[in-house]
């Protein structure tokens, strides 16, 4: 069997378990009919069918479950890795299946986002070690010599970063992936850690920054246009965000948050779309912002 038909017969497996838990009789059935359609040999026994959720485990991510009482397979769907996992899935398959010789399928340019690294960070931070690595900074020439302990990996808008504590400032400092030239994992040595939850550490934070030292949580509230509103209930921008009006006219909602320059920036760029009912703060940011804008024009 080829790794074509392999790789066919797990995405076919993979995408039916997705909407619905199946027997062995249902699985075999789907796969002769698709065989036939296909004109690919995409039938297992069995038994080969348990190598293949193996094979799908280890490769994937995706974890394939029996129910003995019901004799059905199902795919357990109610974590963010189980969904990312998914996600990751469906993208691979149109890489490797998509045949976009016809220019077809648009993919998003994208310029190197430093993904290699994310092994070597992993490591790292399951085993305790420092990193040590080039730096370039998008408003600087120089390249930086950086060593970090690092705390939390986290992805902002398909870009990776590595927050740690900088062993040379002694400080919380954050690393967008894609600005680093090379990379080594070494032993950390020792230093006074500094004490940080990963898990509360952006829990009130909007993107990648951090709030100053002297900020604090806000009730933010937002209307929508009804239109605005349908986009911002499919993907929040806050897992805090609370639907206080949804009707014809507005989405109306609530976030409690820090107010930092990148959810500034978030809120102007669906412009006339979005009105800031609280606080007046911010709304007053908004207006400034909206002005030297309109200065910018002229």
């Amino acid at each position: 069997m080829s790794v074509r038909e392999t790789i066919l017969r797990h995405k076919i497996v993979i995408n039916k378990l997705r909407h619905r838990p199946l027997s062995w009789s249902e699985i075999d059935r789907i796969l002769q009919e698709q065989s036939a359609l296909l004109e690919y040999n995409l039938t297992v026994s069995q038994r080969q069918f348990q190598r293949d959720i193996a094979d799908i485990s280890a490769l994937y991510g995706i974890s394939i479950e029996s129910n003995r009482s019901k004799k059905q397979y199902f795919i357990q769907q109610d974590t963010e890795e189980a969904e990312r996992a998914l996600d990751a899935f469906d993208v691979f398959n149109i890489m490797r299946l998509g045949n976009n010789g016809s220019k077809q399928i648009v993919f998003e340019q994208r310029k190197p986002r430093g993904t290699e690294y994310l092994g070597d960070i992993v490591h790292a931070l399951h085993n305790g070690r420092a990193l040590y690595f080039d730096y370039s900074k998008y408003y600087e020439t120089e390249v930086e010599h950086r060593r970090l302990y690092p705390i939390l990996l986290k992805e902002v808008r398909n870009r990776w970063y590595v927050i740690g504590q900088d062993l040379d400032k002694d400080s919380l400092r954050i690393f967008p992936l894609d600005r680093i030239l090379s990379l080594e994992v070494v032993k950390a040595g020792k230093f006074k850690a500094i004490k940080v939850d990963p898990e509360t550490l952006f829990e009130h934070s909007f993107g990648i920054i951090l709030p100053r030292e002297d900020q604090h949580i806000e009730e933010v509230i937002l209307s929508y246009s009804a239109f605005q509103g349908k986009y911002i209930k499919s993907l929040p921008l806050h897992h805090t965000q609370e639907i206080v009006v949804d009707n014809e006219e507005e989405l109306r909602v609530k976030l409690t948050i820090y107010i930092t320059h990148d959810f500034v920036m978030e809120l102007l760029s669906v412009g006339a779309e979005v009105k800031v009912m609280a606080p007046e703060s911010l709304a007053d940011r908004m207006k400034e912002e909206y002005r030297k804008s309109l200065q910018h024009q002229s």
